[in-house]
């Protein structure tokens, strides 16, 4: 860990952080998180550099080369920074805080019922001031009279803010925050030592990028980059995908290469199929030669378990829909199919907290020194000891801000640990199975809510509990913990101690949190909040309250509105009347989770993994499951005629394939944002990345 490296890593996530919601919703660009945890503004710039750059140092003077312990540092720091700008936080955050009072005056039942009276006035802007606080958000304001010079035009943005009126809710949503994130940053390092040396677990991404880092000092590039097999791969699809971008450009030049076919015909003959909400993706085969290449880091189950998701979905969900049985699903709000997977990912939690217990106990004992039988310290893991105690007290602190919000407490605890849970169970399917994009489809406060009731739970608590989510873990695939699951084993790999990395990545990530704050609020109150993107500048920002309304109806038809809101804690537990629907729904997920575990133990045929149940029914399976399958297939028949021996030798040209694609992909981020340089025009998108 040398300066260079930490100055390098500081600065390219910082820049990252600070233009990734500039680049990404203002000026429309290829966003800097597509990819997600395969970001292609990571993880392109370090095929580059492995390629390009490096090898040019090397060749000037070999000390000017970066090692792979420093290249890894920089990559885990650009990694824990893309949680900033993206879905995760700066996407809607703002808007979250601001645009419930414009959505207010535009629909004249929330004024009437005073659906923005359930939320603490300080959770969101002071909106005394209207029009210097809210429409000036939402419109920008006026252009300067004449240029400005750089220090006068920075200074201009800065007394557009209207700073007071967000000083309250800044108070109170970046501890929460912070908070979420150090329990994060406790969970990692709780499960990395369990995971990776107990369990040994694949982490596809931190293997694909360690085996591009490897170098030998005395080599200019490392042994992956040395064989053939990798520059073959990497060229036929590299070439592919710049021919295919370019096609869009020229569509009357070029001939693009077909990688998509449409099995609609099938539909035609079976129509029972479109009975199945997900059926577009299921009758469109699309070839994604990324996914196909990280069939060759999985174990078969998990490659088939994927490949065939949307396939066994479709076969449980047609005779469902045949019977009257509803699976119609708001991502956020709930549903059949989000009550399922909220009921799988519990099973799998606690299937994850069954298999490390024994490792969890002791570095939980470790952590509150009560260690037992003599125990020497330096037979406990320091990074899950120091984990525990970040985990313990962050849990905590979230929980007593949550309640002081205005949460009962036992809405307040299930918030918060689900919330947990979702965050850790993601980050085991990207460590097991190399998912790059995944959604959960569904949210903490959206499965208490049918738990408990409408009456137990109270119009209050469901805005609340929502508003939290919405802040909080709206998307949990771009949240810190998966990130940092797959750089903590990337540093084992490079032999990086834990400790040290998480410290600096917290500061890295505290500094891009500030830095990316500041630049939201100084250019949307210059130019506008983005109008024309629907998820925040409507979804997010109306869910606490469109998730309440229909309780606030309810209750007030059968005259119980009143006593459900002054209902204290134990009796909320004591009133809970879950709907029947969700316990059938979450029922069926959490059997499933165990039955299929129970099975991958005592049955040693058995094919299936239970993380089936995770990610079935979800838009990254329905748009990637046929890649799966194909590479599984290819896998396969290569250990079928070549054994295992042919495996090893095709994984070089697995790794030139995947560089190949995420370097296509920034070929035209880059070419885009000098197209918009140099014209002000937008360019002409080409995202061929599922998101």
């Amino acid at each position: 860990m040398t300066i260079r490296a930490l100055g390098l890593g500081l600065l390219l996530a910082l820049a990252i952080a600070g233009a990734g919601y500039v680049n990404d919703r203002l000026l429309e660009l290829e966003s800097f998180n597509n990819g997600h945890l395969l970001a292609i503004s990571v993880t392109g710039l370090l095929v580059v550099a492995v390629m390009v750059l490096n090898p040019l140092l090397f060749r000037l003077r070999r000390g000017l080369a970066l090692r792979p312990a420093e290249m890894g540092l920089v990559v885990i720091l650009m990694m824990v920074s893309c949680t900033i700008p993206g879905r995760c936080l700066m996407e809607q955050f703002t808007q979250i805080l601001v645009m419930p009072f414009h959505w207010e005056r535009i629909n004249p039942g929330w004024r009437e019922r005073d659906i923005l009276g359930m939320v603490p006035p300080a959770a969101l802007v002071d909106s005394a001031d209207y029009d210097a606080v809210v429409s000036r958000y939402v419109t920008g304001s006026d252009r300067p009279r004449y240029p400005m010079g750089l220090r006068d035009g920075l200074a201009r943005r800065w007394r557009q803010v209207p700073w007071d009126a967000w000083a309250a809710p800044l108070a109170i949503w970046l501890p929460m925050i912070a908070l979420a994130t150090v329990a994060m940053v406790g969970m990692a390092l709780i499960v990395h030592r369990q995971w990776s040396s107990h369990e040994h677990l694949q982490y596809p991404i931190a293997a694909f990028m360690a085996a591009l880092l490897e170098r030998d000092p005395s080599q200019a590039y490392g042994p992956v980059l040395r064989q053939r097999a990798f520059w073959i791969g990497f060229a036929v699809v590299f070439l592919i995908r710049v021919n295919n971008g370019l096609c869009q450009w020229f569509p009357e030049t070029l001939i693009p290469v077909q990688l998509t076919c449409s099995l609609a015909p099938f539909g035609s003959t079976w129509p029972a199929l479109y009975r199945n909400p997900w059926v577009w993706g299921l009758l469109r085969l699309e070839a994604f030669p990324l996914v196909i290449a990280f069939a060759f880091f999985l174990n078969s189950e998990i490659a088939l378990t994927m490949g065939l998701s949307q396939i066994l979905w479709a076969a449980v969900c047609i005779p469902m829909v045949g019977s009257g049985i509803s699976v119609v699903t708001d991502y956020d709000i709930g549903g059949w199919q989000g009550w399922h997977r909220a009921g799988s990912y519990s099973a799998f939690a606690l299937m994850l907290l069954y298999a490390g217990r024994h490792g969890y106990l002791s570095g939980l004992r470790q952590a509150l020194r009560m260690a037992r039988g003599g125990a020497a310290v330096a037979e406990v893991d320091a990074g899950a000891c120091w984990g525990w105690r970040l985990f313990l007290v962050a849990v905590a602190g979230l929980v007593v801000l949550a309640i002081r919000l205005g949460l009962s407490w036992p809405v307040a605890v299930g918030t918060v640990l689900l919330m947990l849970m979702t965050f850790l169970v993601v980050s085991r399917i990207s460590a097991e199975t190399g998912l790059f994009f995944i959604q959960p489809g569904w949210q903490p406060f959206g499965a208490l809510v049918p738990l408990f009731g409408a009456y137990a739970m109270g119009p209050t608590s469901i805005a609340l509990s929502a508003l939290v989510c919405g802040v909080l873990c709206i998307d949990q695939s771009q949240s810190l913990m998966p990130y940092l699951t797959n750089g903590l084993k990337l540093g084992e790999r490079l032999r990086l101690r834990p400790l040290p990395v998480v410290s600096w990545s917290m500061a890295s990530w505290a500094a891009g949190l500030a830095l990316a704050l500041v630049v939201v609020l100084m250019v949307t109150y210059d130019v506008g909040t983005p109008t024309q993107f629907y998820w925040s500048y409507y979804r997010v920002p109306t869910l606490p309250f469109r998730a309440a309304e229909p309780a606030v109806l309810q209750l007030q038809a059968t005259g119980q509105l009143e006593a459900s809101e002054g209902l204290a804690g134990w009796e909320r537990l004591l009133s809970i009347q879950p709907t029947r629907a969700f316990l059938w729904a979450a029922g069926t997920g959490f059997v499933g989770v165990v039955l299929f575990s129970v099975l991958r133990l005592r049955v040693p045929w058995w094919p299936l993994h239970p993380v089936l149940f995770l990610v079935w029914a979800t838009y990254p399976l329905s748009m990637m499951s046929h890649s799966f399958l194909m590479g599984w297939m290819l896998k396969k028949a290569c250990l079928r005629f070549g054994g295992n021996r042919l495996v090893q030798r095709l994984k070089p040209v697995a790794i030139g394939v995947i560089s190949g694609e995420i370097c296509g992909a920034l070929v035209f981020m880059v070419a885009g944002a000098i197209y918009f340089l140099c014209t002000g025009a937008k360019p002409i998108p080409y995202r061929y990345f599922p998101r």
